[in-house]
């Protein structure tokens, strides 16, 4: 008996990961929990109370719900700045506390969904077409697509990006966003061209309702163009601050029509955050660690190239659902957590007691 139980714990470190080993970041949208410099005082206040090492901040508008997709949470005269952010810069603000209080800070940057640069200019809007003729992508639904293969959208966005890193002492930048949505885009008359020019026929040709050879040298094309802006933010990046870290907020690799392919971009970043909302998708929790081909978190590590793999996760599931997630997953020791609104000092407990419990 005394061997047997000698034997366990030995063996048990291997096999029970401590909970003390997993580290939370934390992805905050600045419009819905900060407003003052006191309000970031409080936040970070809360976070070192809950021990969170990371705060991923939206320097820039994700959607289209309080304001306008695109614009900015600091003083800039490359695109419009929300109102009450203009003079008071609160993510300096966020960035002097969160490193006083031991608080590493990241950039989230959203690319190509971006209404203000949609209104910018007509020739970088998303492009569709369908029965009825082609246009903008997809406005009836506040959908508010850039176009990443046209040279105009990736300089206004790099800008953006270099702004921030040269003038904010960031540990980090997480890029969003930066995908297609869905395998008929981009076809504006720019992409059109250059592809015809490249490959002798014009993609709107190409039957993207079914698996096809020219649906899939088209879709090479797209994943290659998104890759290159990736290489392209890295390059910068690494140039105006070098040790900065880069990552990239990604859906599955297997909805191979955003374009989105680890296996091309991985070593040009330092962290993979597959976004993996489960139920947004109508999948079973399996699909973030099981072992069916296309379970995110797996799928991600393969084509990763042994990058660093952090998921990210709502902070509302059920407890039961994370107790699995935290049993079968294996190879993460960081994890990322998104609340769309505020987050609540009791939103951070419950991270906080679930992964280090």
């Amino acid at each position: 008996m005394r061997i047997v139980l000698l034997f366990f714990v030995l063996l048990a470190p291997s096999l029970l990961r401590p909970a003390e080993s997993f580290r939370n970041e934390i992805f905050v949208r600045t419009f819905n929990n900060f407003k003052s410099p006191e309000s970031v005082q409080r936040f970070v206040s809360m976070c070192r109370k809950y021990r969170i090492d990371t705060i991923v901040v939206a320097f820039k508008q994700d959607e289209d719900d309080e304001i306008p997709s695109g614009t900015l949470f600091y003083p800039s005269r490359l695109a419009p700045v929300a109102r009450g952010y203009e003079k008071e810069d609160l993510m300096a603000c966020l960035i002097g506390c969160a490193k006083s209080a031991g608080i590493g800070v990241k950039a989230w940057i959203p690319q190509f969904h971006d209404q203000i640069a949609f209104l910018k200019s007509r020739e970088w809007r998303m492009v569709a077409c369908g029965k009825t003729g082609c246009g903008a992508y997809d406005i009836q639904r506040r959908v508010y697509f850039v176009n990443p293969l046209h040279p105009g959208v990736r300089a206004y966005q790099l800008s953006i990006v270099e702004e921030i890193v040269r003038n904010y002492e960031i540990d980090g930048v997480v890029l969003d966003w930066i995908r297609f949505d869905g395998f008929g885009m981009d076809l504006s008359p720019y992409t059109r061209g250059v592809y015809e020019d490249r490959f002798g026929y014009d993609p709107l040709t190409i039957d993207f309702a079914h698996d096809n050879p020219k649906r899939a040298e088209w879709n090479r094309f797209r994943t290659e163009a998104i890759a290159s802006y990736i290489a392209e933010v890295s390059e910068t990046i690494r140039r105006l601050r070098p040790g900065i870290e880069l990552g990239v907020s990604i859906l599955s690799p297997d909805w191979i029509e955003v374009a989105q392919d680890p296996a091309l971009f991985a070593r040009y970043v330092d962290v993979l955050y597959p976004m993996s909302y489960y139920d947004d998708w109508g999948y079973p929790p399996e699909w973030i660690y099981g072992e069916r081909e296309d379970a995110i978190v797996p799928l991600v590590q393969r084509l990763g190239g042994g990058r660093k793999v952090v998921p990210i996760f709502d902070e509302n599931w059920r407890e039961p659902i994370y107790r699995s997630i935290f049993e079968h997953l294996e190879g993460v020791d960081t994890f990322g957590w998104f609340a769309y609104g505020r987050w609540s000092e009791e939103m951070l407990r419950r991270v906080h007691e679930r992964t280090r419990r």
